[in-house]
């Protein structure tokens, strides 16, 4: 039997200014593919015997209250947005990263906000981004930078990410927007160009509204000229890796590290 249900956007909600933006790309999304938004906060403080409780005689007080207040915070960011939007919400105890997973079972797409990341990055693959994307059950979104949408999807092409190809073509039809290709440093020109003959012939056929606006090569192989490629991205999608079961090591490959380290505008992982 087909499930006709709208897709689910889900958004882990956690008290900084970068998951507000997390909940107003994620309700513009949900508007966009005629889903629906689920609002998701882990509640950790039981873990840590922390008294969660009110303080007697003050009302409103005590840190699940300020949980439950942020969560209708967020509600009304994301009513801001889109106003007619299906909103569901809740606070589950435990830990941010198991929580998040267990509910990106049954989600479209599982959407984050995304710190200033600094150069110890590439050493933390245990980060919550990477822990998360890396076990998920679904495509696992960063939001940082810009909410711009008049730019192309920006997508990290190297050959081996068809998966996250036709991620973007989906994204870009749904979007109505145009498809660029982004090279590494290494890729030669004519390479490049037949590379982006090869995706538009395949794309013609399978999304054939969507349009290859071009290919940008790195100037070098530095991480920030991977991003500079793609500087006017609307949305950029890049291929990430599975952790090898629940407890397995974490795989951040070099590239999907890059761009969460320098992206200016939301990155899309999808899963490989």
């Amino acid at each position: 039997m087909t499930n006709t249900s709208p897709p689910r956007v889900t958004v882990g909600l956690a008290d900084a200014e970068e998951s507000d933006l997390a909940v107003r790309w994620a309700a513009r999304h949900a508007q966009r593919i005629g889903g629906t938004l689920h609002l998701l906060h882990a509640f950790m403080w039981t873990e840590l015997d922390v008294d969660t409780d009110p303080i007697p005689g003050m009302v409103g007080s005590g840190i699940r209250q300020a949980a439950q207040t942020l969560v209708k915070e967020a509600v009304a960011i994301a009513r801001a947005e889109v106003p007619d939007l299906e909103i569901t919400s809740e606070v589950v105890d435990g830990n941010a990263v198991p929580v998040l997973v267990a509910g990106s079972t049954g989600s479209e797409v599982m959407v984050v906000g995304g710190r200033g990341m600094g150069r110890l990055m590439t050493l933390v693959v245990g980060s919550k981004s990477l822990a998360l994307a890396a076990r998920a059950h679904c495509p696992v979104v960063v939001v940082r930078g810009h909410l711009g949408e008049e730019g192309p999807i920006g997508v990290v092409h190297d050959g081996t990410t068809a998966v996250a190809l036709e991620r973007a073509a989906d994204l870009a039809a749904a979007y109505d927007r145009d498809l660029h290709l982004i090279l590494r440093a290494d890729t030669a020109a004519d390479a490049a160009e037949s590379i982006r003959v090869e995706v538009a012939e395949r794309l013609a056929l399978s999304h054939p509204g969507v349009f290859v606006r071009g290919v940008t090569v790195a100037a070098t192989e530095s991480a920030k000229e991977l991003i500079r490629a793609s500087e006017d991205a609307a949305l950029i999608v890049v291929a990430g890796e599975h952790a090898k079961g629940p407890d397995g090591p974490i795989s951040a490959p070099r590239r999907l590290v890059t761009v969460l380290r320098y992206a200016h505008a939301p990155v899309w992982i999808e899963r490989a």
